[in-house]
């Protein structure tokens, strides 16, 4: 086994290509993500003090359990994801999406997220459910009680 060398690090910095869910199920949405560490952004002071409650639950539970109810919980844990967007988002940048006049959806923060957590393939169940479907398929998983 070899070292990893530090040409091969840099690479890493580049970060990756990785198609987000679109804006539109039709445009693709491929960018360039890096990795950061959550506990990374919070030393360094990336993630404020008042949200490092939110930023905890977030790094020990995901994002479907510290979503929760409680509507400031909420709002800071949406606050650390926006955060974490701005660190791993290389091209185009956080800043340029917004002057763009966009906003990131809530399925591309939280695939931004997973892509931080786990790498890419967090989100191949993301792309899975973006492909085109055949027109027979409508309406057959669809239980009696909803028709």
């Amino acid at each position: 086994m070899a070292v990893t060398t530090i040409e091969e690090l840099r690479k890493y910095a580049d970060g990756s290509e990785v198609e987000l869910p679109g804006f539109t199920p039709e445009q693709p949405f491929i960018v360039r993500l890096r990795r950061p560490s959550l506990v990374e952004l919070i030393v360094e002071g990336e993630i404020p003090n008042p949200l490092l409650g939110s930023a905890a639950k977030l790094f020990q539970d995901g994002v479907s359990q510290s979503l929760g109810y409680d509507g400031e919980q909420f709002r800071q844990t949406a606050e650390v994801l926006m955060q974490v967007a701005k660190a791993c988002l290389v091209a185009p940048t956080f800043e340029e999406i917004k002057a763009a006049g966009l906003s990131l959806t809530d399925l591309q923060l939280y695939s931004i997220y997973g892509f931080m957590q786990t790498g890419v393939n967090t989100l191949a169940n993301f792309r899975t459910g973006q492909g085109g479907k055949s027109g027979d398929s409508h309406g057959r998983a669809v239980p009696k009680a909803a028709e």
